[in-house]
């Protein structure tokens, strides 16, 4: 974890999102990343660019059509519970789940390359949290 001050809420969930599918972690990082429900000066556009070409690498097919998000039950579940989670505990966990994939081997140099260059979670952390 890349935070001490994080909340049993979001510990919790967190050590659900560890057992998660590389893709899967992906894909609810992008959900949360575009639906984050708090305003930040970071531009997370870069974020969510970088997720979908990782996505597209990791699944070729996803790029071709739009992603029902409703057919993933299990992350529908982690959507409900990061509703139910405090504005602070929604930018703490959004900063856990991307510290994670940035942490990630997803045993594709291409992919560990390009998130280990364009991933800016220290400065999308600090940017939140100041």
């Amino acid at each position: 974890m890349l935070l001490e001050s994080n909340t049993i809420n979001v510990i919790k969930l967190l050590h659900q999102f560890d057992v998660l599918s590389n893709i899967d972690k992906v894909r609810l990082a992008l959900y949360i990343t575009e639906n984050k429900n708090f305003n930040t000066n970071f531009n997370t556009i870069d974020i969510i660019i970088l997720l979908k070409q990782i996505l597209t690498i990791l699944n070729h097919k996803s790029s071709k059509k739009i992603i029902n998000f409703s057919i993933y039950k299990h992350l529908l579940l982690f959507s409900a519970k990061y509703l139910e989670l405090s504005v602070i505990e929604k930018k703490q966990f959004s900063i856990e789940i991307l510290f994670n994939i940035y942490n990630t081997d997803f045993k594709n140099k291409k992919i560990n390359k390009v998130i280990r260059k364009r991933l800016l979670i220290f400065d999308y952390g600090y940017c939140l949290l100041n």
